[in-house]
Order: C-alpha cells, then structure tokens, then sequence
C-alpha cells in the first residue's frame, strides 16, 4: 500500500485545522481499516505560539469519537507543503499563503469547501490501494473543475469560531463532517487480488 499524505491548513493551528485533521483521519481508519495509508496532518499560517488544541475543538470531536489528544499547534514551512499530497485551507487567505510560500503547490492547495464540492461530482474510483485512491481523486477533482458551477468566493472560506461559544464550533464540526463525507464518497477499495499458488 501506497502513502497518500494530507495537510489541513487554518490561521493558528488551533481550532479549524485540527477538527479537520481528526475527523478525516477517524473517517479513513473507518474507511480504509489496516489499508489505511493516508496521513492526516494539520499546521497554520501563523502558529507561532505552540499550544494545545483550543478545549471547544476538542469537546466537538470528543462528542464525535475522533477526538485524538497530544496535538499541538505548528506553523506551515516550505519542506512541509513540497511533502503533501494534498493540501486542504480554511479558507481563501490560507490557500494563498500556501501558493506564496510554495508556488509549485497551486495544482494540489485548495479550500476544504472547494475540494468537497469538487468531490461531491467526482464519478467512483476503484483501486486496492488506498494511496493511489487519494492519487485519483486529486486529478479527478481537478478535472471536475470544468463542470462545477461557480460560486460566490465567499462560499470558499470556512467561519472561524475562534472567541465564539461552542455552539459555533459545533456548527464548524457539522461542516466539516459534511466535507469529510464529500471528499470520500467517490473511494472503493477494493479487496487486494489473492496471490496464486504456485
């Protein structure tokens, strides 16, 4: 099986990108089980000051049975982006941010809501490998491009819940759900052929 490595960008690490992180990753061991070779990583565009995940991002995923402890904040580099697959942003400032720092990152940066709705019209892929299933995907997603009806640019960027009370970061979490949902729809792994005897 064949690594295929996935990168949730938002501002600080700290709320919107690790609630992204740990539900896909729930969402791909329940998907994928002991062929799951996508690694789920997050960082932030200005994270700076390490610190723990924010306690409401935490009770979201706790409420959801994702919930992995020991995360800790850390600010995106260069090295990082050139090593993912996929790269998936909060929001539209992020996706820049990352293009700036990595230009050669444009065909694979895209929001969290993009690449879900770009997803969400992708036709099933079938492979026995679940890596080269999110290989798949990002050039089906890129091609679906063509057929996607645009939408308000606004619609790209996901509410940042920082400072507001749980229920805004519940309502985050119902997002995210929904694009995790989206972006895996299109995936069949399918059972690895049985070697022949000889």
């Amino acid at each position: 099986m064949s690594e295929f490595r996935v990168l949730m960008v938002c501002t600080a690490n700290y709320c919107r990108s690790p609630i992204a992180e740990q539900l896909l990753a729930s969402a791909t061991r329940t998907l994928f089980g002991i062929s799951d070779t996508w690694k789920i990583e997050s960082a932030g565009t200005d994270a700076s000051t390490v610190r723990p995940i924010h306690e409401f991002s935490a009770q979201v995923l706790i409420n959801r049975e994702a919930f992995v402890d020991g995360h800790r904040s850390r600010e995106i580099d260069p090295g990082m982006l050139r090593n993912t697959d996929l790269i998936l942003t909060a929001a539209r400032e992020h996706r820049s941010a990352v293009v700036r720092m990595l230009p050669a990152a444009i065909g694979r940066t895209f929001t969290m809501l993009q690449f879900a709705r770009l997803a969400g019209i992708v036709d099933p892929i079938r492979s026995a490998d679940a890596g080269e299933l999110g290989r798949r995907l990002l050039t089906e997603a890129k091609a679906a491009r063509s057929r996607l009806q645009p939408v308000p640019p606004e619609d790209d960027d996901l509410p940042d819940p920082m400072g507001r009370p749980l229920a805004d970061f519940e309502a985050c979490a119902s997002t995210l759900d929904a694009v995790v949902a989206s972006v895996l729809r299109p995936l069949r792994l399918e059972p690895v052929p049985a070697t022949p005897p000889r």
